[in-house]
């Protein structure tokens, strides 16, 4: 533990515009311990938090910054995995432990993700999942994250993360293909309506169209706000004739590919357009656009587009096509690779960015633990 707080300390000296303090950490006023933990990297302050009382407090008032977040879980064997990766893409894994739970709520409330991605089917195991569960959902820090990409996900940890995430969420993906989605519970939740950029893979409800429409125009969403549905329901005309009667006096133009319509703000308009080519699914896109916008600044590719929420709907038919790897607006897509997850053959004992907890791991704040 000494070691990791002194070479934090060193490498915080490093800098040039940084003071050089030539003195014993004990010995150093809160506020230039503060600059030093603020420097640290998560496995560092752990243990730098497990010296005192007082070094505890102070790391606990530090946020840290993570550029992703991965959180696991699985019925099968009643556990989750939690794997974290720092600004400089460091990856920390921590093993199962008694207290998951409680490192995971306090995760929540020191760390500050670039991306969050959860993958939790039915959480966690057998006769423990109900009580977990409620556990789980129980918690009442607020979660600070940018963008939030969920995988096969329990509809209830859907909305826990979601009510729980602190204004400003820039982008949420979601896949519903295993479980149904609650889409009135989700939309009704304001991060949903803020974000700036939203996809559900694989949906299932026929009016979710004209309802995302509809919060727009009552929230008065800013100009480039974009939607994006892949739907396996045919034919795609259901789909339209339902939007096109919900929103009869609002229309502005139509098409076979396209439904125009007005809002409430006269510089804000809505633009619909379907994306479906050859096969199932359907892809269907939505963006507030400039009510200046004219007809030939369409975008007729909907083939960039549609990868953006399914990568792999369109094989490249020739070498010309672009096929480099598609993302969302903020440059992430819900994907999950086998390196994420746990294997029961890895050999923890050899990878040093593997944090094995105690049972006894004290995660409360200062405040909790009196």
């Amino acid at each position: 533990m000494a070691s990791d707080i002194e070479k934090s300390m060193g490498e915080a000296g490093k800098s040039s515009t940084d003071k050089v303090y030539d003195t014993n950490w004990c010995d150093m006023p809160s506020e230039v311990k503060a600059k030093c933990i603020g420097k640290m990297e998560f496995k560092e302050r752990l243990s730098l938090r497990s010296t005192a009382k007082a070094e505890r407090s102070l790391v606990d008032s530090q946020k840290i910054e993570f550029k992703k977040g991965i959180l696991l879980g699985e019925l099968y064997d009643g556990d989750f995995k939690l794997s974290l990766y720092s600004e400089n893409k460091d990856k920390i894994s921590f093993k199962s432990m008694k207290k998951r739970l409680e490192l995971m709520k306090y995760i929540w409330k020191v760390g500050v993700f670039e991306l969050l991605c959860i993958s939790i089917g039915s959480l966690f195991g057998e006769e423990e999942a109900p009580a977990m569960k409620a556990e789980f959902i129980g918690n009442t820090s607020e979660i600070s994250a940018k963008n939030i990409a969920y995988g096969d996900c329990d509809t209830d940890i859907i909305l826990y993360i979601l009510r729980s995430t602190k204004n400003g969420v820039e982008s949420i993906e979601m896949i519903a293909s295993a479980n149904p989605h609650p889409f009135d519970d989700i939309l009704a939740i304001p991060q949903v309506q803020n974000a700036k950029y939203w996809h559900i893979k694989n949906h299932d409800k026929i009016d979710g169209l004209h309802k995302v429409a509809q919060v727009w125009i009552d929230n008065n969403s800013e100009i480039g706000s974009t939607c994006q549905f892949s739907i396996t329901i045919e034919p795609s005309n259901i789909l339209f004739d339902e939007f096109l009667e919900h929103f009869a006096d609002r229309i502005v133009s139509t098409s076979t590919k396209r439904i125009r319509i007005r809002t409430d703000n006269k510089d804000r308009h809505i633009l619909l357009e379907y994306g479906h080519l050859y096969f199932n699914p359907q892809f269907f896109r939505f963006m507030v656009i400039s009510a200046d916008m004219k007809e030939s600044e369409y975008d007729e590719d909907c083939k960039v587009w549609t990868r953006k929420i399914d990568p792999w709907y369109l094989e490249p038919k020739n070498a010309s096509d672009d096929v480099s790897e598609p993302s969302s607006p903020e440059g992430f897509l819900v994907t999950f690779s086998e390196d994420d997850w746990d294997d029961d053959s890895y050999d923890y004992s050899n990878d040093d960015s593997v944090i094995e907890l105690d049972d006894d791991s004290d995660f409360d704040s200062d405040d909790e633990a009196d």
